[in-house]
């Protein structure tokens, strides 16, 4: 896997494979989130996106959880490895959560972090 440089400001959890994100306008189903902080998340997926500049939509299905339509940005996409030029990682910065979105991930990353 490739190394990327941390400038993440909030610790990151690793979700294992327990996560998958569906992203809008787009309709990207990923293979899942590889981690979460409380301003954004990691995931991996198959493809060659364009990323609209203004952003993005995307829910987050969970074992327990289910966020919607949670606002974000990307902030990377690289190719995670050049054995598979389709298989990517995608890091989105979350922009204006509502309380209960907040409330909700909150939830959410104590539960992964418990794992």
């Amino acid at each position: 896997m490739k190394k990327f440089k941390e400038r993440r400001k909030q610790k990151r959890f690793n979700i294992n494979d327990r996560s998958t994100v569906l992203v809008f306008p787009n309709i990207v189903l990923s293979y899942g989130v590889l981690d979460v902080s409380d301003s954004g998340l990691a995931f991996s997926y198959a493809g060659w996106e364009r990323w609209p500049k203004e952003g993005i939509k995307m829910d987050i299905l969970d074992q327990d959880f289910f966020l919607e339509n949670i606002a974000a940005k990307v902030i990377n996409d690289v190719q995670l490895s050049k054995g598979s030029k389709n298989l990517r990682r995608c890091g989105v910065e979350f922009t204006d959560l509502a309380t209960d979105q907040r409330n909700i991930l909150k939830r959410y990353i104590e539960s992964v972090a418990g794992n």
